[in-house]
């Protein structure tokens, strides 16, 4: 009997040192995923606070440009020198408004294709391309285009012209629907 328990003891030990090897693995394993664990949260929230950190330095730059366009106005005035009203209110859009969007018919998006195509376009241009049987129709579009800020309306004598330009325009973002 002592050699059986010898050799289940012996066994016992084998199996005890497999047991150990197996949750000494397992405790390595559990270490690297809670190291892991540790170095992701540390990224989420170094990601966390670099966000708010280009927020703030952001609402910072905001309230520069508008203390300089402030500044630039007041110098204007004082000096007496020009000035751009257009400039100024385009700088005071971008810093206090965001863009908004506009929405636009399909058919206005043809029109304002249509004059960004020619460069100046007056109603009797529209109204040929647009197919239009009368000059009224092509010039409400182009009038409602230029009220919602889309394009510019130039008048030479009793022609009204319209011409788009990107950067003047005050709403830039268009959604069209899908045709």
């Amino acid at each position: 009997m002592a050699l059986k328990s010898k050799k289940a003891i012996k066994g016992e030990l084998q199996n005890l040192k497999q047991q150990i090897q197996a949750m000494s693995t397992t405790n390595a394993n559990l270490k690297s995923m809670v190291d892991e664990k540790v170095k992701a949260d540390a990224t989420s929230s170094n990601l966390l606070a670099l966000f708010k950190y280009v927020m703030d330095e952001n609402k910072k730059n905001t309230m520069i440009l508008s203390g300089m366009a402030s500044s630039l106005s007041r110098l204007a005035e004082v000096t007496g020198e020009y000035a751009p009203q257009e400039e100024q209110q385009y700088v005071q859009q971008q810093v206090q408004q965001p863009r908004q969007a506009l929405p636009l018919s399909q058919l206005d998006t043809k029109i304002l294709q249509q004059v960004q195509m020619m460069d100046i376009a007056c109603s009797e241009d529209i109204q040929k391309r647009m197919n239009y049987k009368g000059r009224n129709a092509a010039s409400a579009r182009l009038n409602k285009l230029y009220k919602q800020g889309l394009l510019e309306r130039y008048q030479l004598g009793h022609k009204v012209y319209y011409k788009y330009d990107a950067g003047k325009a005050t709403n830039p973002l268009i959604i069209s629907p899908p045709q």
